[in-house]
């Protein structure tokens, strides 16, 4: 849509600027015509105001805003009711930006010469320009009845609609457009927005079609036809109008992402997996595009797991056709892990380790897989191996495998490690790899039972990271088993429990150092919620127990012993799991 300029008004014909001020004062005075355009605006004005009104024009024309306002405003001192000195008054305010003053001047304008189609028309623009699009559509409705045939009046009308919320008027307004202008396109465009937009599906169908068959083929006209046909489930359709698209651009890659998205939405994995095999064989995208594309769909499938398998189907696919690469084994590698299965992780990064045994984050990844399943001395061995091959990375490695010691039932390994790697001056430029040195020290330490070598290590991390919850219930606990600071230890486990409210294990905490503080009820009732949260874990019943008896409740104490005896059995039975 065009915007009259701050300059000049859009409706004014491009004449010299001496006949346009007579034509002007003849047009817009609100004194009847009595000879020709011409000649009414001279015999309007004497000699003097004549050559006045003249000079004012060409300071306007010139760029003298200030100075034409001048000689405007001096002619209107002595004609209050000229509606071209008003007009032309509102013109140069507009000009300066000054939009009130420019209203004020419109609007006496208009409201002395109410059909004047260039009164109503600067009037609109100014209405537009300040916001007030209720008056502005109202004037622009004007100006369209004025030419009912002008297709570009009636747009501008449509487009002040859309400026003012109003979307069902400018849709009547713009298909009035295309019954004038059956070949507009700019009209037939924003029918078809606002049908999408107002979910007139059936329309916005019935125009697509129109447009198409009108030899609009442009592939991405049928994208969107398609689209339709998707978001309103029409799943037949939407595919064969992908279809159709590819079969006059076989390339179009748009159209066969939309293809896919037809599959996973109707949940026809046989169809997937035909159209993702075309697609690798038409399009031949390189290994980087598809990952690039999985990884996409292994991202939608956090939210929806529509995508899971579909994000699957496509590793598995590139694995296959790329067995010499190891990014899309290193790939799958992590979706396995993340989806439970270790042994496969494992057997992904060992492939993919010797495609390419010299990348680090690789090597890393085999060890972290190895942990997962529980395979310590292979993790212990693969984390060595990558000691002897990065020299350069030693330190992180060296952290590595005080975390695979503790792992595998070493902590005191662990810790004499991790303090010899504490000692390395670098590792205070490692953030991350000095968080994760503490925090494993700090757990070694507690599982030696040496907590007055943990609680300096957890309150250095707190000092690293002030918000880690996990820190805060260690230290907290801690705290509370040696008896002392029980009031930090408190504010520590509260900490904790704001920022992981529906944690069973800092519930525990709390309940714990609330017992030991002698708040029976409030310990009771932390304590039942944390073992609703863990019904499985046998330290927080011991608590329980310890708590009724505290409280002379016996056979509760008992009851919640045999619970937490239970539960140890069955954790030893199966094979002692942390």
């Amino acid at each position: 849509m065009k915007r009259v300029s701050t300059e000049c008004h859009r409706h004014r014909a491009p004449l010299l600027l001496l006949l346009f001020s007579f034509l002007l004062l003849s047009a817009c005075s609100s004194a009847p015509a009595r000879r020709s355009e011409v000649d009414a605006g001279v015999d309007s004005l004497a000699s003097a105001r004549e050559q006045a009104f003249i000079r004012a024009s060409f300071l306007a024309a010139g760029g003298d805003h200030p100075a034409a306002i001048s000689g405007y405003r001096s002619l209107l001192s002595a004609d209050r009711k000229n509606a071209a000195l008003h007009f032309s008054m509102a013109k140069e305010f507009l000009a300066l930006g000054e939009l009130d003053s420019a209203r004020a001047y419109g609007e006496r304008a208009f409201a002395l010469d109410t059909s004047n189609r260039y009164s109503t028309g600067l009037l609109a623009d100014i209405s537009h320009a300040m916001g007030d699009r209720k008056r502005a559509v109202e004037l622009y409705g004007r100006l369209s009845e004025m030419d009912p045939v002008n297709t570009e009046l009636l747009s501008w009308l449509a487009m002040e609609h859309l400026a003012a919320e109003e979307p069902e008027e400018a849709l009547a307004v713009f298909r009035r457009v295309l019954r004038l202008d059956p070949g507009n396109e700019t009209a037939r465009s924003q029918v078809l927005l606002l049908e999408i937009r107002m979910q007139r599906y059936p329309e916005a169908i019935a125009s697509l079609k129109e447009m198409i068959a009108g030899g609009a083929g442009d592939g991405r006209l049928r994208l969107t036809l398609g689209g339709i046909y998707l978001r309103t489930g029409d799943f037949a359709d939407a595919a064969a109008t992908f279809r159709e698209a590819l079969q006059a651009a076989p390339g179009f890659v748009p159209a066969w992402l939309a293809l896919f998205e037809v599959s996973v939405r109707s949940v026809d994995m046989a169809a997937f997996r035909s159209d993702l095999t075309a697609f690798y064989d038409t399009v031949r995208p390189t290994v980087a595009k598809k990952l690039e594309l999985t990884r996409f769909y292994l991202t939608e499938s956090v939210s929806d797991t529509l995508y899971r398998v579909p994000a699957r189907l496509m590793l598995d696919e590139s694995c296959r056709r790329h067995p010499k690469h190891a990014e899309p084994l290193m790939l799958r590698g992590w979706v396995r892990l993340r989806d439970g299965d270790s042994p496969g992780a494992v057997q992904d990064f060992r492939a993919a380790v010797r495609l390419d045994r010299m990348n680090s984050d690789l090597r890393q990844s085999l060890v972290t897989a190895l942990l997962a399943s529980e395979r310590f001395p292979e993790a212990l061995i693969s984390v060595r191996r990558a000691l002897r091959d990065f020299p350069a990375e030693r330190l992180r490695y060296r952290v590595l495998e005080g975390y695979v010691l503790y792992e595998s039932g070493n902590p005191q390994g662990a810790a004499r490690l991790l303090e010899r790697a504490l000692r390395s001056p670098e590792i205070e430029g490692e953030r991350e790899l000095h968080l994760r040195a503490l925090s494993t020290l700090a757990f070694a330490y507690d599982t030696l039972g040496q907590s007055t070598k943990s609680i300096p290590v957890y309150e250095r991390l707190l000092v690293l990271d002030p918000q880690d919850a996990l820190v805060m219930n260690n230290l907290a606990y801690s705290l509370a088993e040696r008896g002392t600071e029980l009031e930090k230890a408190r504010r520590l486990a509260e900490g904790a429990v704001s920022k992981e409210p529906l944690s069973g294990v800092f519930l525990d905490t709390l309940g714990w150092i609330l017992y030991r503080q002698g708040a029976f009820d409030e310990a009771l009732l932390r304590l039942r919620k944390a073992a609703e949260l863990e019904p499985d874990e046998p330290e927080i019943f011991r608590h329980l127990s310890e708590l009724y008896r505290a409280m002379g409740e016996g056979d509760e104490a008992a009851a919640m012993e045999r619970r937490a005896a239970e539960l140890e059995l069955k954790r030893a039975g199966s094979g002692g799991a942390k």
